[in-house]
């Protein structure tokens, strides 16, 4: 009978040269699980938190290891998953479903370096490849030329679209011309107003998404904004709105799919507590003919290639990457596909 034999949590810090992304932050705290079984197999996983803060998710991450792994027999992924989620009922998700991300990925990597198998085979996919769009390097104050010019170096690499970061405002439609006629009209763009829109400038966005074929608008108002988003979906004015990053829980997640808010569904690994509920969500999401296009990660989320019956397009925002080692390459066609590699392929970087 194979049992978790350790479970090791250890927080890397790593601040940016430079604010990143739409909320211009400034580093991101790593938490890693490494588990060992009884049999000397091994599983790497990781959660973050953007911004920093992370050594409280850190100290909850190996509080749940040491009551529910340690020496626990080695079951699925998803029953470990329930069992440690069932212990949040008083305490809320919150810091706990980060902490639970890693040792969730932890599970999944151990899982399937046992199977010897690549872990998009274990989470009952295949290997196939995934598009990529990029979405690292755009500022929500940059100049609307150099905004253009990334977009295009972007497209001229080979990656499957575009997005850049827009404001809510009277700014974007300069923006959004200038990246549309800089990578033509049939290349894929989207726009991340990063929550910054109320009801009315989020209409407005969504107008400017409809007149510049954008394929989303992501979080045009604030995540939490439920009632906001139904109304502004219910406006149908033949924009997609993309929601998810910040969500937690899968009713919420659900409220957004069966209410027809999100046209694309974007679980976040840490946010959502892992690979788990992710890949639950995704297929909530493709039971409705929903794209899945989670945020960031596309070396690991590659993984959900041919695991549910949907579409899925992959983000390329480099935020914990070189932390790691293992990291499948994209193609010169935009394309990125699941190593042939037992689990992840992904170790720390000494």
């Amino acid at each position: 009978m194979t049992q978790i034999a350790t479970a090791h949590i250890q927080l890397v810090e790593k601040k940016f040269a430079k604010p990143i992304g739409g909320s211009g932050v400034t580093g991101v705290d790593i938490i890693v699980a490494t588990l060992r079984d009884t049999d000397g197999a091994t599983g790497l996983g990781f959660s973050y938190v953007i911004g920093g803060g992370g050594g409280v998710v850190a100290q909850l991450a190996q509080a749940q290891a040491n009551r529910f792994l340690q020496w626990a027999v080695l079951k699925t992924p998803p029953e470990h998953w329930a069992d440690i989620k069932k212990s949040f009922n008083r305490t809320g998700d919150g810091p706990n479903m980060l902490a639970l991300a890693a040792l969730d990925v932890a599970l999944w990597d151990l899982t399937a370096r046992r199977q010897n198998r690549p872990l998009a085979q274990a989470l009952g996919g295949g290997m196939a490849p995934v598009p990529v769009y990029a979405s690292g390097g755009f500022g929500p104050k940059d100049d609307p030329q150099a905004v253009a010019e990334l977009a295009a170096q972007y497209m001229a690499a080979g990656y499957a679209g575009v997005k850049p970061r827009v404001n809510a405002d009277a700014g974007d439609e300069v923006v959004l011309s200038a990246v549309r006629d800089a990578i033509g009209p049939q290349a894929r763009l989207m726009a991340d107003a990063n929550e910054k829109g109320n009801a009315q400038s989020a209409a407005k966005l969504l107008a400017l998404a409809a007149e510049y074929k954008l394929s989303f608008v992501e979080e045009p108002l604030p995540a939490d904004d439920v009632l906001g988003y139904r109304r502004l979906s219910a406006q149908n004015t033949g924009a997609i709105i993309a929601i998810g990053e910040h969500l937690q829980g899968l009713d919420r997640f659900s409220v957004c799919i069966e209410d027809g808010i999100a046209g694309v569904i974007q679980p976040d690994l840490a946010m959502a507590g892992g690979l788990t509920p992710c890949l639950e969500v995704a297929r909530m999401a493709a039971s409705k003919g929903i794209l899945v296009a989670p945020h960031f990660l596309p070396g690991l989320f590659v993984h959900f290639s041919g695991a549910f019956h949907g579409q899925l397009l992959l983000e390329a925002f480099p935020i914990v990457e070189d932390a790691f080692e293992g990291w499948p390459e994209r193609s010169a066609d935009g394309m990125l596909q699941p190593q042939d590699t037992p689990g992840h392929g992904l170790s720390l970087k000494t």
